[in-house]
């Protein structure tokens, strides 16, 4: 049992050591310290593309060590690799890219194990929700860059993020109670409207946050490649590890993927690192026709990856990322591409609506989330990363008990 924890925790860990050894090859040491002071500096509101601001192969570093780091953590905490726990670790590498750096989430950390202490429970039964909450990253750093970084704004910055550590989970907990567990990213939801508070305080004190809009437009294939070899490497360990064989993996199509819905209980850890390099593949094949690679996109790819095994699938993300398009081209192609792709890929938080109600209506609400998406941002300033986790957990809100009037059987019955 121990070994194939370590294995497991090894096969994880294969993305964020193969970036680190790819981008270390590309970079002198004295360009990443450079790079690396300048996503530390920076106050990471959304959206911040690190690879515009420091450069590729520092942000990647700077994403994979701070990955790498939660992965040790959750291994020392004796956590069993599952779906929330796979989503946890991808989220991080993922938002690191974007806004996430090795000096802004530790207070949340420190607030999340004193909510643990105060609660009378371990720390390992809330460090994954600690982990997402980490979403709020940027309140910390603006807070100490309004300061300019001197000694008051930064123990000011701590304590607001030790706040934010400690009232994040419990708020998570009852969020999950608006959407019914149809949004993935149920913590985009809670961290959105302690940022919606937290901004109007800030407001009213004449203080305003810069929306970000620059980003890297150019392609890499050299990242693409690692990350077609890393999923190519998941689908072939899932298949041997299961008897060489892809028996079961449909099985994973027939959940709607609502919370909580954790293939690794379901179908089996085997099978959810088929599902993931399949959906890696896919959103891989998306970047490389239509989009660039930067910070914001890749993030996007990797919470889809991320979620392979906690409740999505193709069979319902499709359906959304469908609705995406759609709404995309209906309203005139009028925002930047990586703007589209990132709505596109974060709208599958959506997934268990069109698993559970349909195609038609998961191109609806893939429409719809595209709308609110572009619209809740100013709402919080651009200090929730989580921002399309946000708007999606307000439409799921509104929509599924419309949607449950007309779909509900036992009231057809």
């Amino acid at each position: 049992m121990i070994k194939q924890k370590k294995q497991e925790y090894l096969i994880i860990s294969v993305l964020p050591l193969l970036l680190i050894i790819y981008s270390m090859m590309k970079i002198s040491f004295l360009d990443f310290l450079a790079g690396m002071k300048i996503i530390t500096l920076s106050d990471g509101v959304l959206l911040t593309d690190n690879f515009k601001i420091a450069g590729t192969y520092t942000s990647l570093i700077n994403a994979s060590i701070i990955t790498l780091i939660n992965i040790v953590l959750l291994y020392k905490l004796d956590m069993k690799i599952n779906g929330l726990v796979i989503s946890g670790i991808f989220l991080m590498l993922g938002f690191s890219l974007i806004g996430k750096n090795l000096i802004n989430i530790i207070p949340f950390y420190v607030g999340a194990y004193l909510y643990a202490l105060y609660n009378r429970q371990s720390f390992k039964s809330i460090v994954i929700i600690c982990m997402f909450s980490t979403c709020l990253a940027p309140m910390v750093s603006s807070v100490a860059k309004l300061f300019n970084y001197t000694l008051i704004g930064i123990i000011l910055a701590f304590i607001l993020g030790v706040i934010l550590g400690f009232i994040v989970p419990p708020i998570s907990t009852r969020a999950v109670q608006f959407h019914g567990g149809y949004s993935l990213y149920n913590t985009g939801l809670s961290a959105g409207l302690v940022a919606v508070v937290f901004y109007s305080i800030m407001k009213n004190l004449g203080i305003n946050m810069e929306s970000r809009g620059n980003y890297l437009e150019t392609q890499n294939y050299e990242v693409m490649l690692v990350l077609i070899i890393v999923f190519l490497f998941y689908i072939f360990y899932g298949f041997k590890r299961n008897n060489y064989s892809f028996d079961g993996y449909r099985k994973i199509f027939s959940h709607s993927g609502r919370l909580i819905t954790d293939f690794t209980v379901t179908e089996g850890v085997s099978l959810v690192f088929v599902n993931i390099g399949i959906l890696g593949l896919m959103c891989t094949a998306i970047i490389f026709f239509f989009f660039p690679v930067n910070g914001p996109i890749l993030c996007g790819l990797l919470t889809v990856v991320g979620f392979g095994g906690f409740g999505k699938h193709l069979k319902n993300v499709l359906p959304v990322m469908f609705g995406v398009m759609i709404a995309y081209y209906f309203f005139g192609q009028s925002i930047p591409l990586t703007n589209y792709a990132i709505i596109m890929f974060f709208s599958t938080t959506l997934a268990p609506i069109s698993g559970k109600f349909g195609f038609i209506i998961g191109i609806l609400v893939g429409f719809l989330n595209y709308c609110v998406t572009l619209n809740v941002g100013v709402t919080h300033g651009g200090l929730n990363l989580y921002n399309t986790g946000f708007s999606a957990g307000i439409l799921a809100t509104v929509c599924v008990p419309i949607l449950q009037i007309f779909f509900d059987e036992n009231k057809k019955r």
